[in-house]
């Protein structure tokens, strides 16, 4: 596996700063990237894996309305799910990941569309992928790789 997060690491560390995840589409893509670097402990102390939309709602409190009216891969959500995820483990940043990766297209989501959100330090940004034309596990590589470009990107502000 190849470690996309080595730069935002040491960020993370210049700054003191924590990060979380809360991932869907990747399944903890990003966090397993993350402790690749030794002493990852100083920097992530919380990850979550939500799958399914009632693990959003009961471990990241997401409302079921939001689901039902934007669809579980959405901006909104993605951006629910990265302010959740950093008041949950009370960290400086927190990253909320949802998508469709494929093989089919559901609901309301293409293959290979992707929403980031960062929630850093309560400002959120987010990010609209589509990765076409590349298999499940090119979906999740190309995600984990992006994201952590921009949170390298959004790091060096």
């Amino acid at each position: 596996m190849t470690n996309y997060s080595k730069d935002v690491f040491f960020q993370l560390l210049k700054y003191n700063y924590t990060i979380a995840f809360a991932e869907s589409m990747t399944g903890g893509a990003l966090a397993s990237n993350l402790v690749l670097n030794p002493g990852a402990s100083d920097v992530i102390g919380y990850s979550v894996v939500t799958y399914s939309d009632q693990v959003k709602i009961k471990h990241l409190n997401i409302n079921p309305m939001l689901i039902d009216i934007h669809g579980v891969v959405s901006n909104v959500i993605a951006m629910e799910m990265a302010k959740s995820v950093r008041q949950i483990a009370e960290s400086n940043l927190g990253v909320g990941i949802t998508g469709n990766a494929g093989p089919t297209a559901t609901g309301n989501a293409q293959v290979g569309e992707v929403w980031v959100a960062v929630d850093y330090l309560g400002e959120v940004y987010s990010y609209h992928l589509q990765l076409k034309q590349l298999s499940r596990e090119e979906v999740i590589e190309q995600t984990v790789k992006v994201v952590y470009s921009m949170l390298n990107q959004l790091l060096k502000k």
